[in-house]
This record gives structure tokens, sequence and C-alpha cells, in this order.
């Protein structure tokens, strides 16, 4: 056996724990339950963290450094804290059931200050009753308990529980949710009621980008109405490229930065949106005729603000795409422009080259023209030397070959010097 725990996965006991984490504690009918949900920043998770652990130790019990769940005996009920990606959930359990089922929340607490060195803002307080089906329990005595214009009830896990609840804060401060159990076991009604939680904490957390896709919607229309005339603009002024470029990086650093400040969010919102529905559908919920059921009220209250937050991610990546197509026509034209500007160049040069070939070939002309003259005016002068010396020398005849003769030879010799240039520019 230790030859083979050499060869673990460094992760093959972080995973085993993991799948082992957030198992709700069993419960039995009657009993009552009161959930905190607070958001956390991760800056203050630390801090959470060894609150926690702390009371762990109070109440003889030990906190796991990558532990994400915990349940403590608590003065006579059960703590049950859990720990997620934004949030953090503390869910009190109390055995037995008394008059009122709904009461202060803050009465579950050790003290009524418990929550002040805890960090976190609070999002959610729901209550949580759970009876036993009794034949006389009337409806009309528990819909007093709920708003009758928005209470929802239905069975749950096919059949086996039904639910009364209305998903609006009480005089208490909290939501309700009455909870009747008509045949589950204590480990499945310990599932049911963490399903309900779950429920409604991702519905609630889901919405967090409804108000920021409404602001979000009026930037929108104002970048696309931008973009729009920006547009236009391209198609007629042809002559102002630079400056539209200009102006179109503008509004493409404007849509990224609004991409940037609510991208994650929406993201969230569509993962939440997605648990929402996998927890309707691990309900196991049958409709009541007559009643409105928790898939109703989701299909009719978070669906469109799941479907607001949906159109405005995908309108900003479609505004993204097209102020990147407009930028990248916008270059394009300023490319054709350059390589006809650049053509034009060349062309310049290029004349510019023959002329100056042209006045080249012609000093070439002139230089043959003065190195023929310093030529036959050396000659010359040699020739008179020569004559001084021998006065028989015939001076006026080999003046007049000398002329031809010195002409001559420099053609050659020019000739000689340009064609070896040319050679010499060719290998």
């Amino acid at each position: 056996m230790e030859t083979l725990s050499r060869r673990n996965h460094p992760l093959r006991d972080v995973l085993d724990k993991e799948l082992q984490q957030r198992t709700f504690p069993a419960i039995a009918a009657p009993c009552r339950l009161c959930h905190f949900m607070l958001t956390v920043a991760p800056a203050s998770r630390a801090l959470e963290f060894q609150l926690m652990q702390q009371l762990a130790l109070q109440l003889g019990s030990q906190l796991a450094e990558n532990a994400q769940d915990l349940t403590l005996p608590l003065y006579g009920q059960w703590l049950r804290w859990e720990r997620h990606g934004e949030f953090s959930s503390y869910t009190f359990i109390r055995p037995g059931v008394a008059q009122p089922w709904f009461d202060d929340p803050l009465d579950f607490l050790p003290a009524r200050d418990w929550f002040n060195e805890l960090p976190g803002q609070i999002f959610r307080i729901v209550q949580l009753t759970v009876i036993a089906d009794q034949p006389s329990l009337l409806e009309q005595d528990i819909a007093v308990l709920f708003n009758a214009e928005h209470c929802i009830s239905s069975q749950l896990a096919a059949g086996k529980a039904r639910i009364w609840t209305d998903f609006q804060k009480h005089a208490e401060g909290a939501g309700r949710m009455l909870l009747v159990n008509m045949g589950l076991s204590a480990g499945s009604l310990g599932r049911l009621a963490q399903q309900l939680f779950d429920l409604g904490n991702y519905r609630k957390l889901s919405l967090l980008g409804w108000p920021i896709s409404r602001q979000s919607l009026s930037k929108l229309n104002q970048l696309e109405q931008d973009l729009a005339h920006l547009t236009h603009r391209i198609e007629q002024e042809s002559a102002n490229d630079e400056q539209l470029l200009s102006e179109i990086m503008q509004l493409a650093a404007a849509t990224e930065r609004l991409i940037a400040e609510n991208n994650s969010r929406l993201q969230a919102t569509a993962a939440y949106y997605q648990l929402t529905l996998d927890r309707l559908k691990a309900l196991d919920e049958i409709a009541i005729d007559d009643m409105l059921s928790l898939q109703d009220f989701t299909a009719r209250r978070l669906t469109p603000a799941f479907r607001t937050s949906e159109s405005v991610q995908l309108r900003q990546n479609t505004l993204s795409g097209r102020l990147g197509r407009s930028t990248e026509l916008l270059r394009t034209r300023i490319n054709l422009k350059l390589e006809q500007q650049n053509q034009q160049l060349l062309l310049s040069m290029e004349q510019k080259a023959k002329l100056q070939l042209k006045l080249q070939q012609m000093v070439e002309g002139f230089s043959f023209v003065a190195i023929s003259y310093y030529a036959v005016q050396l000659g010359e002068k040699f020739l008179k030397a020569l004559n001084y010396w021998y006065p028989a020398f015939n001076l006026d005849l080999w003046l007049s070959l000398s002329v031809p003769a010195i002409v001559l030879i420099v053609a050659i010799l020019l000739s000689w010097l340009s064609k070896r240039l040319k050679e010499k520019e060719h290998s």
C-alpha cells in the first residue's frame, strides 16, 4: 500500500474531500431553520475563516484549511456554515416547532450582535419551518402566513412534500417557507431543504446582473448611435480618415471599458441562472391546480431579467465586433492611400533618377571634352619642350598629329573605365 501511495495524484485527496463537502445534515420534522446568506469580498475571506476556525475550536471541533463547510452543535441547535464563490451561508437548525412558526430571525443567534464580527453584507434571510403532515392542517390557516397575491405552493420530491412561500420579506425582516413532510426520510428532507435554500440564493444572485444591464442599455444605445454616425462618415468623408480612425478608436475604448465593467457580472448571472434551473429540476416539482408553482414564478420573474442580461452581453460583443470591422476598414483605406502615395513617390524618384542619369551622361560628355582639352594642352607643352632641346624637331607636324591621337586615346580610356565600373555594379 505504501508503494501505491507514492504514485498518488497530488490532487487525489483534495478532490475526494471536495466531493464530500456541502452535504447538508439530516433533519426531522418538526423543526425550524433560519438561513442567513452574506456576500463576502475576497479580501475578507481570511478573517471569516479565522473566526469560524475559532468558533469550531471553542465547540471542540476542527476546521481544515481547505474546508468549505462546517456543522456545529450550538446551544441546543445546529449551525451549518457553507462558503461559496462570492457568498457564505449560515443556517441555524432548531428541532421542534412552537407557535408562532415564523418569528424574529435574530432569536436563532447565540447573541443578537453575533454577526457583527463576521465580514460580509446580508443579502438574504429566510426562515423554513418543517412540519409533519397533519390531517387537521387547513390550507386557510397556512394561507394567512403568506401574501395571498404572491403565494406559491406545489408538491416536491414526486409528491412526498409540499411547499408554501411567497418570496417576500415579511415584518420580521426575513422570507418565509413552510414545508410539509409527507413521507421523506431525514436525509432526503435535509437535501430538500438545502436545494430550497440554494434555489433562492442562486435566483437572487442571478438578479444582480439586472440593474447593471439596465444601466448598460442606455450606454449601449448611445455607443451604437455613435458608431452608426461614424460609419456614415466613413462612407462619405474619404479625405479625413486619420480623424475618423482616432474617433473610432475612442469609441472602441469606451465599448471595451463598458464590457470590462459588467462582463464578469453578466457571466455570473448566466451561471447562477443555470444553477437555478438545475435546482428547480432537482426538486421534482408537481404543480397544484390554481396555485403558482416555483417553476412558474421563475419563468415569469427570473427568465425575463436573465434575457435582458443576455441581450446586453450579446449586444456588447456585437458592438465590439462591428467596431473592429470598421477600424479594419479604415485602416485598409488608409493603407491603400499610403500605397498610392508610395507609388507616386517611387514614380517621382524614378523620374528624378532618369533626369540625374541624363545629367550624368551630359557631365560625362563634358568630362571627355575637358579631359581631351587638358590632355591636348599637356601634349602640346611636351612637344614644345622637346622642340626646345631639339630644334630640328618638326613641331607643327607633331602638333597636328598629336591632337587626334590624344583625343582617341582619351576616348578609349574613358570607355574602358566606364565598362569596368558597370561590370562591378552588376557583379
